[in-house]
């Protein structure tokens, strides 16, 4: 009879946060990470590199993301357009994205091709400048191109990028949008591209993770074979890791739009991650908009429907973050949402956030987390950031432990501090030729 009892304790005091994760870096720089989860036939591989749009240079504005997709057009050992062919036919798909903070490049393929696939993303780390020639730069200019044309054409495609430029100031390294400018993006010439991928992707700048149907000594010693001729580089960019707290308070932008209703966007500087009030901000973030019975919910949607859609989150980033709020409605003008969204803030002054509310959204934020574990694919980015950012593989715990320690007092304290005495900046995105904006918005072009 003991040994059920043994196994429910052991149980119990396993911490489903933890990730047990073998790291190695190699004597070029690059840093290896491999978990191993049998319960899957696949792999999932991401390699995350720190370089995004806050690194470039005048005149690079768009550069971090057209090289997202010159990671794609060949290297030394893969022809133009033949690393998605040669990865497909092994059964594997991939994908890139780019951020402010980074530029990631994710595959999964099946256990029998991890040869294949440390093999093409070797070739493209170690060997790229075969593939940076002006025929395929200036085809990926086209794409880029066309990608921004395309995404600001879509209804409220411009809004994200109009914010960037309205709440952090020229000069601030998140100020001019990911997909960068027009010019600058059609400026590029090869000997510049060539020049950021020297300074940028190098192994010592990159991460590399694996996780899934591996074992870890084979894993290692495959990556150790594709990987290690590449030569590490004294020519990577020293990268600031300062936070850059926008001081922007009060602005007011609109955008006339090919939309149906008009959505506000309020915005608020906040913090950048792993910031001590990251994690309360967060909660404050779900204490509003978490579904029925959260504050701005009720008072927007469900008790009192002026709204057909609504919502609140908080973005951390690496040097500074953005509390938004937003709000949208076919019929209600921006000015009274505005209203009915300070009415809710100033509510929190008279009716401070509940150990209820607190632990409500303290359990959304759990099942989300947890959520992001299960997926290989999900496991291996956020163990790819963990790294980059705290240089721990297994930071999961830490970071659940933080929300732990939020308390009422503590989302009471930072709504007061980041919302509540601070004059929003506001984005009113209206249909064409309709007078519905705040008063005093002005256009913020997108160049």
């Amino acid at each position: 009879m003991l040994l059920p009892l043994v196994a429910v304790a052991l149980a119990s005091e396993v911490d489903p946060f933890h990730v047990d994760a073998s790291v190695e870096t190699l004597a070029n720089g690059l840093t290896v990470i491999v978990i191993e989860d049998h319960r899957t036939d696949t792999v999932a591989l991401h390699e995350a590199f720190d370089v995004g749009s806050r690194d470039e240079r005048v005149g690079e504005h768009g550069c971090a993301h057209l090289f997202e997709h010159l990671m794609f057009e060949g290297s030394a050992h893969v022809p133009t357009n033949m690393f998605d062919q040669w990865l497909t036919e092994a059964g594997g798909d991939n994908n890139a994205y780019t951020s402010e903070d980074v530029t990631a490049y994710h595959m999964t393929f099946p256990s029998g091709a991890l040869d294949r696939a440390l093999f093409l993303e070797s070739d493209r780390l170690g060997w790229l400048d075969a593939g940076l020639n002006a025929e395929n730069v200036a085809n990926q200019q086209k794409v880029v191109l066309q990608e921004r044309a395309e995404g600001y054409a879509e209804p409220n495609g411009r809004d994200w990028d109009v914010a960037s430029r309205l709440i952090f100031p020229t000069g601030h390294p998140y100020h001019t949008p990911v997909i960068g400018t027009v010019a600058d993006v059609q400026g590029f010439a090869v000997p510049a591209v060539q020049d950021f991928w020297r300074r940028h992707y190098t192994p010592q700048n990159a991460v590399l993770v694996l996780v899934g149907n591996v074992h870890t000594a084979m894993a290692l010693d495959a990556a150790r074979r594709w990987f290690s001729d590449i030569p590490g580089s004294s020519t990577s960019e020293p990268r600031s890791v300062q936070p850059i707290p926008s001081t922007i308070a009060g602005a007011a932008a609109v955008v006339e739009d090919d939309v149906e209703q008009r959505t506000l966007y309020m915005q608020w500087p906040t913090v950048q991650n792993r910031h001590a009030d990251e994690a309360a901000l967060d909660i404050l973030a779900s204490v509003l908009s978490y579904g029925h019975g959260t504050r701005l919910d009720d008072a927007l949607y469900y008790e009192h429907p002026i709204a057909s859609d609504v919502g609140a989150f908080h973005q951390a980033q690496e040097v500074a973050g953005s509390f938004f709020i937003y709000a949208s409605s076919p019929t209600v003008p921006p000015r009274r949402l505005e209203k009915q969204v300070m009415g809710v803030l100033e509510g929190l002054e008279r009716d401070p956030p509940t150990d209820a509310e607190v632990n409500r959204a303290r359990a959304g934020i759990r099942a989300s987390l947890l959520d992001s574990l299960e997926a290989p694919e999900d496991v291996a980015e956020h163990v790819a950031d963990c790294w980059r950012l705290t240089g721990k593989a297994d930071c999961m715990p830490d970071v659940w432990a933080r929300y732990q320690a939020v308390t009422a007092a503590d989302v009471e304290r930072v709504a007061q501090k980041y919302l509540i005495q601070v004059a929003p900046n506001t984005i009113s995105n209206v249909p064409r030729g309709d007078n519905g904006a705040l008063p005093g918005a002005v256009t913020v072009e997108l160049p």
